[in-house]
């Protein structure tokens, strides 16, 4: 309450209001008072690191960090917040740190501006800062938009769609891997899939039932990260309260580490000692605390390059890394391409109500010549983008609706740009109707067994509107298969 008696002398009224996750995302900002928006009265900062907004602001100056540190409210009179091309302003504000299931998921920053809070405070309301919290918080529905966590693996096996060889055998380890509880190591770029063959992971395991808690530990910064995934005790430092860590939440479950190879060197002993014996202390304890835990981990390089310069420990990789995972760059598995994009067509087509049953054979070549940098993750990206764009009478994806997410950063070479010179060079079926006569005539073994296969999947694909997939289900055989098989047979023509 002494906080509120300063912070409101003489306003009665909030002017500002911020809300952070533990990560440092903005999630909410409002502005109630036109001298707190500086020069750009439509400024936008939601969904920015909140750090990468306020440039004269730290981990160790700014108010919110250290009530999300300390887990209790932090004060700060008259701060000048310099915020990256905007004029500068000066504010006293109040951070509040937001708990959710025993753990500080955010924080709340309530400010007015200093010139305002000055004067007598006998007479004044105290507002009620927790009711604010609450009806800002259920306007996004709960407290749990601001988790980092997910405590229930929401991915299984059937979501990794392949027909590529090398991923066949992974999702087979995957298998044979979730039967023992020993810790995974799972490497591959980003956008490959890693946090869903986590998911997989647990949800064919034994522990399927209980916590699945997610960290990535590059999003936290290095003082923050021990006290979350260990807690806090009360006593600990100035205004420490009792903080339960992830590892906790994650009890008789998994904990997955994303991107473990960020975290800080004077962290590594800790977890290796939660390996070893599933013991640890929380920061500023010393009770001895046990946890049954499964541990996956995730990098997005091999940990022989850090380990090379000294970031991470030797002992933990290999404690880490009893069974490990390798996902391939979707560019070494370009033949799952195709599948990959009629999956997302029918997934967001689905979500946004549109009305796309078929596929350009164009936006197939030209996303398989296409590097992909982002992997898997782009490419549900690119046809996210395509389908929420296109008219909702539009019943074929094409190239058109593609490029605008590859051609402007000049991704396709000359061969595949010129692919969108022409929207009428758009390749299309050639089918008129089903053909029940298979009476092939004259020829070789080979030549007649050709044209009896061609006549199928001419068939085929006339039955199913022109639609690759569902033929190949039809033919009992691999989507890309009867890709090359159309193609082969020229059964494509130019309209």
């Amino acid at each position: 309450m002494e906080y509120l008696k300063k912070l409101f002398k003489n306003v009665g009224y909030i002017e500002g209001i911020t809300i952070i996750n533990i990560e440092g995302e903005i999630l909410f900002s409002a502005k109630f008072n036109n001298k707190m928006k500086g020069q750009d009265e439509n400024y936008e900062i939601v969904g920015k690191k909140f750090l990468d907004v306020y440039e004269n602001l730290d981990e160790n100056n700014s108010s919110t960090y250290k009530a999300m540190r300390y887990g209790v409210p932090v004060y700060v009179e008259d701060q000048k917040l310099v915020s990256v091309g905007q004029e500068p302003i000066r504010i006293t504000s109040l951070s509040v740190p937001i708990k959710s299931r025993g753990s500080i998921v955010g924080a709340i920053d309530i400010s007015v501006s200093p010139q305002e809070a000055a004067g007598d405070t006998d007479n004044i309301e105290i507002l009620d800062v927790e009711g604010i919290t609450d009806r800002i918080l259920n306007s996004n529905n709960n407290v749990d938009t601001l988790r980092r966590t997910e405590e229930k693996a929401v991915y299984s096996l059937d979501d990794i769609q392949t027909n590529d060889p090398r991923m066949l055998e992974l999702k087979s380890k995957i298998r044979k891997y979730a039967k023992s509880d020993l810790p995974v190591l799972i490497y591959g770029e980003t956008g490959t899939g890693k946090e869903l063959t986590a998911h997989s992971l647990h949800n064919l395991s034994g522990r399927a039932d209980k916590p699945f808690v997610v960290q990535n530990c590059s999003s936290i910064p290095g003082n923050l990260i021990e006290s979350i995934l260990f807690g806090t005790s009360k006593g600990a430092f100035t205004g420490a309260i009792e903080n339960t860590g992830l590892l906790e939440i994650a009890d008789g479950g998994t904990i997955f580490l994303d991107e473990i190879n960020s975290m800080p060197m004077d962290l590594q002993p800790k977890i290796l000692r939660v390996i070893q014996d599933g013991t640890f202390r929380r920061v500023g304890g010393k009770d001895v605390r046990h946890v049954d835990v499964r541990i996956i981990s995730s990098t997005n390089e091999p940990l022989a390059q850090a380990i090379q310069r000294n970031e991470f420990r030797k002992d933990l990789y290999y404690r880490l890394s009893v069974l490990t995972v390798e996902i391939p760059p979707l560019r070494e598995r370009k033949g799952d391409i195709p599948l990959l994009v009629d999956y997302f067509v029918l997934k967001y087509d689905s979500e946004f109500k549109k009305n796309v049953h078929r596929v350009s054979s164009k936006v197939y070549e030209a996303l398989s010549h296409y590097n992909m940098p982002g992997n898997v993750r782009e490419l549900e990206n690119i046809i996210a983008s395509a389908l929420v764009t296109i008219d909702d009478d539009k019943e074929v994806l094409r190239l058109s609706d593609v490029e605008d997410r590859l051609n402007p950063a000049g991704l396709f070479g000359s061969d595949i740009a010129s692919m969108s010179e022409n929207e009428s060079d758009d390749m299309i079926l050639e089918m008129s109707s089903v053909d029940d006569n298979y009476d092939i005539g004259e020829g070789t073994l080979k030549e007649c067994v050709a044209e009896f296969e061609k006549k199928l999947i001419k068939n085929a694909l006339i039955r199913e509107n022109g639609n690759v997939s569902k033929a190949a289900q039809q033919l009992g055989v691999p989507r890309q298969t009867l890709a090359r098989k159309v193609k082969d047979y020229g059964l494509l023509q130019m309209p």
